[in-house]
């Protein structure tokens, strides 16, 4: 499976922002979705993942309520927020409902284009939260109540989670000790997880979290490099 592009949602009736922004975006390849207002946008935010959201806040009606419905939306809180805010009102309003990037009325297209492209690592890093890498890592459990281990083998692999196949059935909501035996680097990771769910078909879903700090970083470096290989293997 591909690895979808970057997304990003613009709210603004403004066609000239439309225009500048889509632009910049096709450029960097991130795709964007328009509206002009805030009709349908809860339920868009609950159902869909941005990487990127400018709100327009001198044209775009109630835009703190676009924000509010943003920061509450459990996949697009951590999402780059933009903000266009010309008056100062405008931007004070922005600043406190948590904007990381303001533009202004005249728009400035090398502004523009700056900005976007010094934010597309920041969105480039949020959707790699996001990223499973399918991939068939040795994986050795040990069950924190039996004391029993057996092997087993990762369908997919993030920075907080795996999916496993093996000849097992575990019960939602168990404590496993997890060892990563991560391919290429010969390094292992250390983990402590819970069981999420079981289909009773020898695969099963587990939630972690790493058993220190440098075995997180060792994960996310393994993940990164993954990532970069996907991406490069789309060119």
């Amino acid at each position: 499976m591909e690895p979808r592009a970057i997304q990003a949602l613009l709210v603004t009736p403004d066609p000239f922002l439309v225009t500048a922004f889509t632009a910049v975006c096709r450029e960097l390849g991130i795709e964007v979705r328009t509206t002009a207002g805030n009709e349908g946008i809860i339920e868009e935010l609950q159902k869909a993942k941005y990487e990127g959201i400018l709100v327009d806040f001198d044209t775009a009606p109630d835009p703190t309520l676009m924000l509010d419905a943003l920061r509450r939306s459990p996949s697009n809180r951590n999402a780059v927020a933009f903000a266009v805010a010309t008056k100062a009102d405008h931007r004070r309003q922005a600043l406190e409902n948590g904007i990381n990037l303001l533009f202004h009325r005249p728009f400035d297209a090398r502004e523009v284009r700056r900005v976007l492209h010094g934010a597309h690592d920041l969105m480039v890093r949020e959707r790699r939260r996001y990223f499973r890498c399918v991939a068939e890592v040795p994986v050795l459990l040990l069950q924190t109540r039996s004391g029993k281990d057996c092997k087993c083998t990762t369908i997919n692999v993030s920075s907080n989670g795996v999916a496993l196949k093996g000849a097992f059935h575990l019960q939602p909501g168990e404590e496993l000790q997890l060892i990563l035996f991560l391919q290429g680097i010969d390094k292992m990771v250390r983990a402590i997880g819970t069981v999420v769910w079981d289909d009773k078909h020898g695969k099963t879903g587990i939630s972690f979290k790493c058993a220190n700090p440098q075995y997180q970083i060792e994960l996310d470096s393994w993940l990164d490099d993954q990532f970069h290989l996907r991406s490069l293997n789309e060119e």
